[in-house]
């Protein structure tokens, strides 16, 4: 009986953050019905008893908003669990355990896809490239140093594109629960040993995919050499029109994981801006306080100083009158004289009462973005 309250609690949590936590790649809507439904209440909660403004309204991963938000889950989980009758109990469960499944293969399928084109561990930008090995935060070093490696990228995207796609299948459903719980291991550990701000999120899925493999799947050894017993998704009776629900909603999903790449031709990672300006110049100006000029693919230009090689970091967009207008960290813009020589690479910008010149480097062929492979050290 306590066994059987608990997993129902558990089933209405799962259902609930599946339906109010919000997840980026599928536009805004989810966003919009929890802040309708839990903003006021997250605000009013973290306000009152944390001292604290609800500065992240997106219910991202790790935030004060995206804790509350659990807490309020929990709790409403708690009550609607013993308004569920023990004779729906088991039809509740069968039908929360194909949310989930469908849930996490979503996920799966989603990451493993960013991961084999690298639009999750992209490769490092210039202004990380020229940043020093110690002056990075861990997060930031992990997530660059995976981005440098296209074999990891492959290798990891498959088993998770691979996991992800058996568990949309009865007869390979358990292997690929078995596989989802490894990834999802793997993965909070590394974001709780990095310092990675996706830990809740993380650990929930976790939680989730062992919600799928509880009772008699537990026995890894005798569900690998004898064929699964009949579930309740076997039943003809069971959801008539899951096949077609099944098709409407992954094809739905999958059509806007897909989008992205199709309108960026399947190249996140080589992929200019609008103005043709990524990659690092150095300032050949003598004078000149900044070693570098370090052009981010998403419209940011970052000053490197050279005594100290800190970094300022200024929003920018290029006008029709060779000009470029820069919005630094507190919103206030700035227009500057800007010319690049499209014969040579060659930059002129006019910044700090000064006339900066600057070439391109060739940033690409740094150590670290070179696919090597050493199969003998000798």
């Amino acid at each position: 009986m306590f066994f059987r309250k608990i997993t129902v609690f558990c089933g209405v949590f799962f259902l609930q953050f599946i339906l109010f936590f919000p997840l980026s790649f599928l536009n805004d809507f989810q966003l919009k019905i929890t802040d309708f439904i839990f903003g006021n209440l997250t605000g009013f909660i973290l306000e009152f008893f944390f001292n604290k403004k609800n500065s992240r309204i997106d219910y991202s991963s790790d935030s004060c908003s995206m804790l509350v938000l659990i807490i309020i889950l929990l709790l409403t989980s708690l009550i609607f669990s013993f308004l569920i009758k023990r004779k729906c109990a088991n039809r509740f469960l069968m039908i929360i355990e194909y949310v989930c499944i469908i849930y996490i293969s979503v996920i799966l399928i989603k990451y493993g896809v960013d991961k084999i084109f690298k639009t999750q561990f992209s490769e490092p930008e210039s202004n990380i490239l020229f940043t020093r090995f110690g002056n990075l935060d861990k997060d930031i070093l992990f997530w660059s140093t995976m981005g440098t490696s296209k074999i990891y990228n492959i290798i990891i995207g498959s088993i998770e594109l691979f996991s992800g796609a058996l568990l949309l299948f009865k007869r390979s459903r358990f292997l690929g629960s078995l596989l989802a719980i490894i990834s999802f291991s793997q993965i909070l550990i590394i974001n709780i040993s990095f310092d990675i701000s996706v830990k809740l999120f993380s650990l929930i899925l976790l939680l989730m995919s062992l919600f799928l493999v509880r009772k008699s799947e537990w026995r890894l050894i005798l569900k690998i050499i004898r064929i699964p017993k009949k579930t309740f998704f076997d039943q003809t009776s069971f959801l008539p029109y899951k096949t077609f629900f099944k098709i409407l909603i992954l094809g739905t999903v999958f059509i806007k994981i897909g989008i992205p790449y199709f309108n960026n031709d399947f190249d996140a990672e080589n992929k200019d801006n609008s103005f043709n300006l990524t990659g690092a110049y150095q300032v050949t100006s003598s004078k000149s306080p900044y070693q570098y000029l370090l052009f981010h693919k998403d419209q940011y230009l970052i000053f490197m100083e050279k005594s100290s090689e800190k970094m300022t970091a200024f929003h920018y967009d290029i006008s029709f009158n060779n000009q470029i207008i820069l919005q630094d960290e507190q919103h206030r813009i700035s227009k500057h004289f800007f010319v690049k020589n499209k014969k040579d690479g060659t930059i002129n910008l006019f910044f700090s009462n000064q006339m900066i010149h600057a070439k391109a480097i060739q940033y690409k062929k740094m150590n670290a973005l070179q696919d090597r492979f050493h199969f003998l050290v000798d």
